[in-house]
């Protein structure tokens, strides 16, 4: 805002890291097709992460902000961009990735499984660090 009151526009913007904990993310892909991986975030947008070849990897650095919880995702002008959901999907299956948002201590490292097959045609399960 600003100081007349009226609404500046990318004023609530926090750049940088200060303060916030590195949560590396590894994904495997154990199917037999490419997975496109994709970040939600706020407001409808969407982020490309990136596609995994089959028995690839996927790894990147999200910030957690221990004190509310918030996973950002960091643009090219090091704008912390709020994560609303991870996902990875292959053909017309899409499957999403449970990710801790909450406050206070969070692991360092995460990794997660994709496979085909079960109930939904593709999961992507959390194995821990």
């Amino acid at each position: 805002m600003a100081e007349s009151g009226a609404y500046v526009p990318y004023s609530g913007i926090v750049h940088g890291t200060e303060g916030a904990d590195p949560v590396e993310i590894s994904i495997v892909n154990e199917t037999g097709v490419q997975l496109a991986c994709k970040a939600a975030l706020a407001h409808w947008y969407s982020e490309e992460l990136g596609r995994i070849a089959p028995s690839g990897e996927l790894t990147l650095t999200l910030w957690h902000d221990p004190a509310t919880g918030v996973l950002n995702l960091m643009n090219a002008t090091d704008d912390r961009m709020p994560l609303e959901a991870l996902w990875c999907s292959a053909d017309t299956v899409r499957t999403r990735l449970d990710l801790p948002i909450a406050a206070g201590k969070t692991e360092a490292t995460l990794r997660f499984l994709c496979r085909t097959g079960g109930d939904t045609g593709l999961s992507c399960r959390g194995t821990g660090g």
